[in-house]
């Protein structure tokens, strides 16, 4: 234990170490903040004026107005919804025209807008899937089918996605009959928010990869190695101490920064809201059956995941290397690399069985969780969320058992 301690002083000690730290947590604060300040609505007073509301007066005002659909979404609420907007475009014009009488737009569709969006997408056209315009939907259909019609475009969009592939549709179709339905609206959470759980989580990944790239390498350039190494311990249980240490401060730090980001965000949009289905959010046909608050949960811990993951590799780069200048540097272009493959690739081997798969922008796991992505070994077909956890998970005690080999077979220069 003492040399457990001594070892977290001597990481902790470090400047860059600890200004890498304070940066990720003062960014935790500033990217929960964000989606906050983006949102905004007029609001129109009795006296004709406009009131321009952002930021937490927009949330709360928002928060009113939807109250009256929060709940179950049957498929009589989507029906009164939908005819609520068919008789408003009637009665005043499309809603688009700036002729359409704010207070009617507030007071009317505002509030129905998280039924209506679900609605267009379950009536889609089967074969382009372009969404159906909402004043061509008949609303006794809607009544009658309206979850059958969200099955349906589920497996017309996955014979365009995967059309060779039988075993990706089947198991599409399988895991959304095992969505709950009627699903769950508690509308305020915005789309922006979990994109900014997923930007701060690759953000302080990359700050925890520039912290643990010197841990082995730094000695070897400063030549502490060949002395530490001629200890008691300075071999095996040395290299398990600093990887014990550096991964404690990696995980409390993760913990720290994601609970008060997800703590600023939840505080700011309520509580209510993360009782909502995952399919109200994103798109009506969504495989996870899982709703807002338990997906902020699997976020932050696959995050987690994926950065020991990204962190173990890059010590093992660390006892690879002879400076900690290349080992960054290799770090940071294997971290990178998925970003990279999914962009030129789209979803590929390359880019959902690295460290850093589940970390990124368009790749990582919430756009794999909204996103109907199949690999494919000869006839048996993966979704890739599961590949990207599985591989993290094997990564993680892979890259440490080589961190460890290669550390105690570093030849003294």
């Amino acid at each position: 234990m003492r040399l457990f301690g001594l070892e977290i002083k001597r990481i902790l000690k470090s400047r860059r170490t600890l200004i890498l730290l304070s940066a990720a947590m003062l960014l935790s604060v500033l990217m929960a903040y964000l989606p906050i300040s983006f949102e905004g609505i007029n609001r129109p007073n009795e006296d004709g004026t406009v009131t321009e509301l952002d930021g937490l007066a927009a949330i709360e005002y928002k928060r009113d107005l939807y109250a009256t659909t929060h709940g179950e979404v049957t498929a009589e609420k989507v029906k009164q919804a939908l005819i609520t907007y068919q008789s408003c475009v009637n009665q005043y014009g499309p809603v688009e025209e700036d002729e359409f009488p704010l207070e009617v737009y507030i007071e009317k569709i505002v509030p129905i807008l998280p039924l209506l969006n679900g609605i267009s997408e379950a009536f889609a056209d089967p074969t382009t899937g372009i969404g159906a315009d909402w004043m061509d939907i008949d609303p006794n259909e809607v009544e009658q089918h309206y979850y059958e019609k969200c099955a349906e475009h589920l497996n017309d969009v996955m014979k365009n996605e995967q059309k060779n592939h039988l075993s990706a549709q089947q198991k599409a179709s399988e895991k959304y009959a095992k969505v709950d339905k009627p699903f769950q609206l508690y509308a305020g959470m915005s789309k922006d928010a979990f994109d900014y759980i997923e930007l701060y989580i690759l953000i302080l990944t990359i700050l925890c990869v520039a912290i643990a790239a010197p841990i082995f390498s730094n000695e070897y350039q400063t030549g502490a190695d060949s002395i530490l190494r001629a200890t008691k311990h300075g071999r095996t249980r040395l290299a398990v101490v600093k990887i014990s240490a550096s991964s404690m401060i990696f995980i409390l730090a993760f913990a720290l920064g994601i609970a008060v980001h997800l703590l600023i965000l939840n505080m700011a949009f309520g509580t209510d809201c993360l009782k909502t289905s995952f399919q109200m959010l994103f798109s009506i046909i969504n495989l996870s059956n899982i709703n807002l608050g338990q997906l902020e949960i699997i976020l932050a811990l696959a995050g987690l995941l994926s950065m020991l993951a990204s962190i173990s590799c890059t010590l093992f780069l660390s006892a690879k290397c002879k400076d900690s200048l290349t080992a960054l540097l290799v770090s940071l272009v294997i971290f990178l690399m998925p970003m990279f493959a999914y962009t030129a690739l789209g979803a590929s081997w390359i880019s959902c069985i690295l460290p850093s798969a589940g970390i990124g922008l368009q790749n990582n796991l919430l756009y794999q969780l909204v996103n109907f992505n199949y690999l494919h070994i000869g006839g048996m077909s993966f979704w890739t969320p599961y590949i990207i956890l599985v591989s993290a998970a094997i990564e993680v005690p892979v890259f440490l058992l080589l961190a460890v080999r290669s550390y105690c077979k570093h030849q003294v220069a």
